[in-house]
């Protein structure tokens, strides 16, 4: 049988068990604070990229080009972060140090209505000329 951190730290009495799991939770919390990618904030909630696919519906792979990719809708950023049990919130820091939070992006998080192409709902009709009589007008115009 294999020895596991968690077999480890069952040896340990509850007060140090408390401990190592507060130590590790403000670690966790400071990856989250100081993350550069996508990948560094999942790792540090703990999270498979198999975990987040199952949740997105997708497969783990587009998962993995996703935390490599470097532009990204803030709505995929809003799905990502939901995925991993987190919410998504934007600021705006000012020059002077002022911040600003974006409450009017939660609406993101609401699914929009179903546009609707035409105005009158009826399928306008194509005019069409035959293909021959086009090429014809073509040719005689250049004549």
């Amino acid at each position: 049988m294999s020895t596991t951190l968690r077999s480890i730290i069952e040896e340990f009495s509850v007060e140090d068990q408390k401990l190592i799991q507060s130590k590790a939770t403000g670690l966790a919390e400071e990856m989250v604070r100081h993350a550069d990618s996508l990948a560094e904030v999942r790792a540090a909630l703990v999270k498979t990229q198999e975990e987040v696919a199952r949740v997105l519906n997708v497969r783990q792979n587009a998962v993995a080009q996703l935390e490599k990719r470097s532009d990204l809708l803030l709505s995929t950023w809003r799905k990502y972060i939901e995925a991993m049990g987190g919410e998504l919130a934007v600021a705006v820091r000012t020059e002077t140090g002022t911040v600003i939070m974006l409450d009017s992006l939660s609406s993101l998080a609401k699914p929009s209505a179903p546009r609707r192409t035409r105005a009158s709902g009826v399928a306008r009709k194509r005019q069409t000329r035959p293909a021959g009589k086009a090429k014809v007008e073509r040719e005689a115009a250049v004549a």
